[in-house]
């Protein structure tokens, strides 16, 4: 039977529920739910106080952006005469009430194609989450919830750290979260500090409060910001339909023309464009030779590449691994003292390894330059910087496929054996943070294998995140409905179902027989965030082609100008890989500033269309004027207590399996941004 979906009753929103840290206690609209101080502290491996270690520890609870999301951070000072060996250093300890009762626990595993599997628990039981790969969400997202199973409220910890991390969620209520301590040791000289990598916490009446606190607070102080960035254009990568084996200038040169026709702002070259002039070449043997222009697909030249791009009407944008090595580089001979290298030591055996192009003869080569050295950073500054100017981008597609595990181990980079990892990421933000400052019309968007580093820490120096490599449309919402409680809309990109050159099984579909319908479910799911597809667009449809025309400018004239200050809500629980979980997944994507809202459904393999769809956090008493926005059909004013009471019925399109219905204040004048 189909049912409506959202809560029962109108949800009638007042004064915001305010949380707050105070004298080490954490309160929610007055009420005590624990006390936050800083997480466990040890040195040479067993626990301490810091002052009997002779450390002074700086522990500070930052408020981010007026919201109920705090970020916890923690220096150490070596206040002794002698070197201290720190081991462990987490920036946040939370010790939760569990006398009247427990609390449930809600994670994520993660892993190429399986990103954001939910998991759950209950602090009755132990619950430890610990990243060992070297990439933040390879193997868990960076992610812990935890809500009071009577309702008191909602606790959401999230390491803002790009490497190993870890959470100790255990029995009793008792958090302890920051940089894994596997493998790390920290040697501080007298006088020396370190600052741990910090820890975003964020409280609200619920989980999905929560997400929304912490999107609010991502987006107005957290994550990188720039005018162009705002402007969220759509983009178009060549990358799935041709990899690096049928790209071509003339290719990127055709299919710029036609993204140009259809709306598309922005056109990435992907991988294939650099290293030797071999039609046949692996991009992944050759990264590292940035310098080098791949002539046999591209004779003209990295200039001659962009001038093409921006005479069909678009905006050039590069992939390019900037940290990465391959087996085969140059690179290699040219710059030893940039590598990363971790000799005598085995790979953790916790995760799937994924790192691709290492030397079966060199088991000591990482593939990565290591950016704990001046080196390393002077490498990937300069590869950005050139590449950038070469072919004009205006939008950087900056990948990872490395899994650095422990990180680098050499003495001779300004680091010691167990804190190279700590000093290569350190090097990557200040890196981007550099580039974005000499180059704010840039997008940088961050990728890793798809969706294996994505977190808080690396959110502060991009403008947004790839979800992940798989986009066929079940796995993307699933996808989406994990990454919704860690980020906001801005900071998200993910292109709608591609057309594989590979034998993924899941991305296999026969687009000769395609029809309309399912194109706009495809294109609908991806287009309540950073909206992009990677699609053999010379040889798309001809039906097919006008379908994208017309999303594309749905989305430029009714969702772009939304998501610089737009928060996205689940309106139902999520759906699931394989067939499982909800079969009709629907969404909203709520403008703070202008009470303008979008909402998004979805019927799946297997379920069905629901009666009704009842939106959330409207003003009660405001008017709306509802508009479907496949066929600009308005609907009648209704009040947003009707709205949240009685639903919205989706349109009656015959063989429709998505729907976007705009929702707006009908005193909102006709000529702003989101009442198009």
């Amino acid at each position: 039977m189909s049912s409506a979906h959202g809560p029962e009753g109108v949800r009638v929103p007042g004064p915001p529920v305010r949380a707050e840290i105070s004298s080490g206690e954490l309160r929610l609209d007055g009420r005590v739910l624990g006390r936050v101080a800083p997480g466990a502290i040890e040195v040479d491996a067993r626990p301490v106080r810091p002052e009997s270690a002779g450390l002074e520890a700086r522990w500070s609870a930052r408020r981010i952006a007026g919201r109920d999301a705090w970020e916890l951070s923690l220096d150490l000072v070596n206040t002794s005469d002698r070197p201290v060996a720190v081991t462990r250093m987490d920036a946040c300890g939370l010790s939760l009430d569990c006398a009247d009762s427990h609390w449930v626990t809600r994670w994520y595993r993660s892993a190429w194609g399986d990103e954001f599997r939910p998991e759950s628990g209950t602090t009755r039981h132990d619950t430890v989450l610990d990243v060992r790969s070297g990439r933040s969400s390879h193997g868990m997202s960076p992610w812990l919830g935890l809500e009071a199973e009577d309702g008191r409220g909602a606790v959401t910890v999230s390491p803002a750290w790009s490497g190993n991390w870890h959470i100790r969620a255990l029995s009793g209520g008792h958090v302890s979260a920051g940089i894994s301590p596997w493998r790390l040791e920290v040697e501080l000289a007298p006088g020396e500090s370190v600052s741990a990598p910090s820890v975003v916490v964020a409280v609200a009446t619920s989980l999905d409060e929560a997400a929304g606190e912490l999107q609010r607070a991502v987006a107005e102080g957290w994550l990188a910001r720039s005018e162009a960035a705002d402007a969220a254009p759509p983009e178009w990568n060549h990358w799935w339909p041709y990899e690096d084996v049928e790209v071509t200038e003339e290719v990127i040169a055709a299919n710029a023309r036609v993204a140009a026709e259809l709306g598309i702002r922005v056109v990435t070259v992907d991988a294939g464009w650099f290293g030797v002039p071999d039609a046949g070449s692996d991009w992944q043997e050759q990264r590292g030779d940035w310098d080098r222009v791949n002539t046999a697909r591209f004779p003209s030249g990295l200039a001659a590449l962009g001038r093409s791009v921006r005479a069909a009407g678009a905006e050039p944008g590069i992939w390019i691994e900037a940290e990465a090595v391959g087996r085969a580089a140059r690179l290699r001979q040219q710059r030893p003292e940039a590598l990363a290298r971790a000799d005598g030591r085995r790979r953790d055996p916790s995760y799937r390894v994924t790192t691709v192009s290492l030397d079966e003869d060199d088991p000591g080569f990482l593939g990565y330059v290591c950016l704990g050295s001046e080196a390393g950073r002077d490498h990937v500054r300069s590869a950005l910087r050139d590449v950038v100017a070469a072919v004009g981008a205006r939008w950087v597609k900056l990948d990872f496929n490395i899994d650095p595990d422990g990180g680098c181990t050499r003495t001779d980079h300004g680091h010691g054996r167990g804190d190279g990892l700590l000093r290569h990421y350190q090097g990557l933000y200040a890196v981007l943070r550099e580039f974005r400052e000499t180059h704010p019309e840039v997008i940088l968007e961050a990728c890793a294998s798809g969706g294996l580093r994505l977190d808080l820490g690396l959110a502060r120096e991009v403008h947004g995140f790839f979800l992940s490599d798989p986009d066929y449309t079940e796995h993307h919402l699933q996808v989406l409905h994990g990454a919704a409680h860690l980020l906001p809309p801005l900071g998200i990109l993910h292109w709608s179902q591609s057309q594989w050159r590979g034998d993924y099984p899941p991305q296999q579909l026969d687009w000769s027989g395609l029809d309309a319908p399912a194109f706009d479910t495809m294109l609908r799911a991806a287009m309540l965030h950073r909206f992009g597809v990677s699609l053999r667009l010379t040889e798309l449809r001809e039906d097919l082609r006008i379908r994208l025309a017309e999303h594309v400018r749905i989305y430029r004239d009714d969702i772009a100008p939304m998501l610089a200050d737009a928060v996205l809500v689940p309106l139902t629980g999520a759906p699931l890989r394989d067939g499982r979980g909800e079969r009709a997944p629907a969404f909203q994507l709520s403008s703070v500033r202008t009470d303008a809202h979008v909402l998004a459904a979805f019927v799946l393999a297997g379920g069905e269309r629901p009666a009704a769809c009842i939106p959330r956090g409207l003003d009660p008493v405001q008017e709306y004027v509802v508009t479907d926005l496949a066929g600009e059909t308005e609907g009648a004013t209704r009040t947003g207590a009707e709205l949240m009471r009685d639903g919205l019925t989706l349109p009656d399109t015959p063989d429709a399996t998505s729907w976007l219905i705009r929702i707006r204040p009908a005193s909102a004048p006709e000529d702003a941004p989101d009442a198009r």
